[in-house]
């Protein structure tokens, strides 16, 4: 054996045991590329389409004309979104590098736990925090007339208020499936699969649009109901 091939050898040996052996494909940023574009372009139609729900909302109110609400809810939305999604990449690297420094090697294994916990918290922990921070005062708020009152002044606006409104929150659900189906049910492929990266992204990237959605359309009754 040559001894370059030997160093080679033996560097490749200590990277495995490190845990430095890279546990995710290379060219994961084209999944990400991929499921940024998709949202963005979601979160345009979804504006768009909903004009008089963010009218009532007024995002931007006393700042950007009220014919722009639309503009500035889907930066809102779109900026919760992309944060989320984000943040989910962040926290995993957090996690790995903290284990780390631990001294115990970054598998595949441990990255998959670590995207686990991190996608169950940022679906979670935001409207849990909502709940808790507008849940208690609303609730001696009288809801009945609400739904009426808005298809009679703002008809426009009740497809995503009231009829989309469950569907975008039970949407987690099976979002979560997916996620930890591919982590868990593909094992590494997910990780290491150019494929199977741009399906994660997607799903995870749609579950931080759900979030996003649903705490603007919670924001929105909110108003209403406090207004």
């Amino acid at each position: 054996m040559r001894h370059g091939d030997g160093v080679e050898a033996v560097r490749g040996r200590a990277e495995v045991l490190s845990g430095a052996e890279p546990v995710v494909g290379q060219g994961a940023w084209v999944a990400v590329v991929v499921a940024a574009v998709a949202a963005v372009l979601a979160g345009a139609i979804v504006a768009m389409a909903n004009q008089p729900v963010w009218q009532l909302l007024g995002a931007g109110r006393g700042l950007v004309p009220e014919e722009s609400y639309h503009l500035s809810a889907l930066v809102i939305v779109m900026a919760t979104t992309l944060g989320q999604f984000a943040g989910w990449i962040i926290g995993t690297a957090v996690l790995a590098f903290a284990w780390h420094l631990l001294g115990r090697p970054v598998t595949p294994l441990y990255v998959r736990g670590a995207m686990t916990v991190i996608y169950l918290g940022l679906v979670a922990l935001p409207l849990f925090f909502f709940h808790v921070l507008f849940g208690q005062p609303l609730t001696g708020i009288p809801r009945e007339g609400l739904a009426e009152w808005v298809v009679a002044t703002h008809p426009g606006a009740s497809g995503l208020l009231f009829t989309a409104h469950p569907i975008v929150d039970l949407s987690l659900i099976p979002y979560a499936v997916i996620t930890l189906a591919l982590l868990w049910g593909l094992g590494d492929r997910a990780l290491r699969n150019r494929g199977l990266q741009i399906v994660l992204a997607l799903v995870v990237m749609a579950t931080s649009f759900s979030v996003a959605l649903s705490l603007a359309i919670h924001s929105t009754l909110v108003h209403l109901r406090i207004s």
